[in-house]
């Protein structure tokens, strides 16, 4: 059950992880992407505006191309019986600038010593191309600074036209190229600037917030492991602890409740006896509804502990009255079993807590240090006010507790010697109503001991 729990828990958190760590992470990429796309269809944008046989198109027009910002547009643009006639859509291409026999273009790159930070935006932004072609596709004109074929250009804006798209990415040339469609009276310009650079930065930064991201994961779900396990725990450790308490108090309650039933038994098979001939399985009844009267008293204060309201006023009470109370009826029990006894009272120590708890505190710890110290053993008491905490402790020699049932003694039900339980006549609830007393009244009790030496219970409230 807590399995299945612990994983629903885990799923939930890595859910949640995941689809913060996406979000994020795609916020990032897309800001990054919108930037990139911005500064390369504003270079687009430049190099379609200042291309001088687009710029003559543009004052034959003697409007503002689409999508050009009208800020562009010279407020007296107007179109010019001067401009220069443009070739037929079927004259051959022509290039602004033929490179020399000794002058080699093995790449379309831009020149490796040019800074983009310092390029004329103008002229010598990035490599690029325009092309001009009429309605049907066909190339009539390219401007641009390479030495390439017919073909290569037609086969880059077969798509381009057919389409009819505005803008995108092709790859051509070994790389990647971003081109700009704007259509023309007669054709469309197309164009065409390096975008292999920016293309890679998309690339490594999309692999790096994968690889990232995958990490996170990974560490997340190896954190929420921990969490969850850490989460369920004390959910389970009080399932347990229910389930342990529900047993034990079965067992305590079924012991006494067998005796009685027995005692009942043998009395009705002698039906004819008077009660003073039965008087001793009267008593055996009489002890066991006593010590089941008992056990369920304290269930029921336990109980009314755990429901205490944090914030119900709290009385005051003297613990060194209570204590000094507790000693006159208990020096008797003390004397009796020959056990050495040494107490110090400090006296008028208040603390915020009910008299009838203080009391009740005192009497189970010297109760339990009465039943566990051996005869001609010793009994040492003491109360202090040490850094404005009321101090009680309590230590007895004797047989002492080990470390493993150190940390289990304040549980309910819990006996350290099991074997003298019916002899002490207890259930293992005393130091567990002691320390529901403690936290109820904001203090703490703690045990100290060394096995085969001595045992000290220490109270700080």
């Amino acid at each position: 059950m807590f399995k299945k729990l612990r994983n629903k828990l885990l799923l939930v958190n890595m859910i949640i992880i995941s689809a913060l760590l996406l979000g994020c992470f795609g916020v990032i990429y897309f800001i990054t992407w919108q930037n990139v796309q911005t500064t390369t269809n504003e270079e687009l944008r430049v190099i379609l505006e200042f291309d001088r046989h687009y710029q003559d198109e543009r004052y034959k027009r003697g409007d503002n191309p689409p999508g050009l910002p009208a800020e562009m547009t010279p407020d007296n643009a107007v179109p010019s019986e001067e401009s220069p006639d443009y070739p037929e859509n079927d004259l051959p291409i022509q290039s602004e600038r033929e490179p020399s026999d000794s002058e080699t273009l093995p790449e379309i790159n831009p020149p490796p010593e040019t800074s983009p930070g310092k390029r004329d935006r103008r002229t010598d932004m990035t490599a690029h191309f325009v092309v001009y072609t009429n309605k049907e596709g066909d190339v009539s004109k390219v401007h641009s600074p390479f030495d390439i074929d017919d073909d290569s250009y037609k086969e880059s804006i077969d798509d381009i036209i057919i389409d009819k798209n505005k803008m995108g990415v092709i790859s051509y040339a070994g790389g990647y190229w971003k081109y700009m469609c704007m259509e023309l009276r007669e054709g469309y310009v197309i164009g065409f600037i390096d975008y292999t650079a920016e293309q890679r930065i998309l690339v490594n930064l999309a692999l790096i917030l994968a690889l990232v991201l995958i990490a996170a994961l990974a560490a997340a779900s190896l954190i929420s492991l921990k969490n969850a396990n850490s989460s369920i725990k004390p959910v389970e450790d009080s399932y347990n602890r229910q389930k342990q308490f529900v047993a034990d108090a079965s067992h305590e309650l079924k012991t006494p409740l067998t005796i009685i039933n027995t005692n009942i038994d043998v009395l009705l098979s002698h039906k004819d006896s008077k009660i003073a001939e039965e008087e001793k399985w009267l008593g055996y009844i009489k002890s066991e509804a006593e010590r089941m009267s008992k056990l369920t008293n304290d269930l029921l204060y336990l109980t009314r502990l755990d429901h205490t309201e944090d914030n119900q006023q709290k009385e005051r009470a003297s613990f060194s009255d209570a204590c000094e109370n507790l000693l006159l009826t208990m020096e008797a029990v003390i004397f009796e079993k020959s056990i050495g006894f040494n107490y110090d009272i400090e006296p008028d120590i208040i603390v915020n807590a009910p008299d009838s708890q203080l009391k009740q505190l005192v009497m189970i710890l010297l109760d339990n240090a009465v039943k566990y110290t051996p005869v001609n053993g010793q009994i040492d008491m003491s109360l202090r006010k040490i850094h404005n905490n009321a101090v009680l402790k309590i230590r007895n020699t004797g047989a002492g507790i080990n470390e493993e049932d150190r940390k289990q003694i304040f549980e309910r039900f819990y006996r350290a010697d099991k074997s003298r339980a019916r002899e002490s006549g207890g259930y293992g609830l005393g130091l567990a109503i002691a320390k529901a007393i403690c936290e109820s009244c904001g203090g703490n009790i703690s045990v100290e001991s060394e096995p085969g030496s001595y045992t000290e219970f220490t109270v700080k409230i």
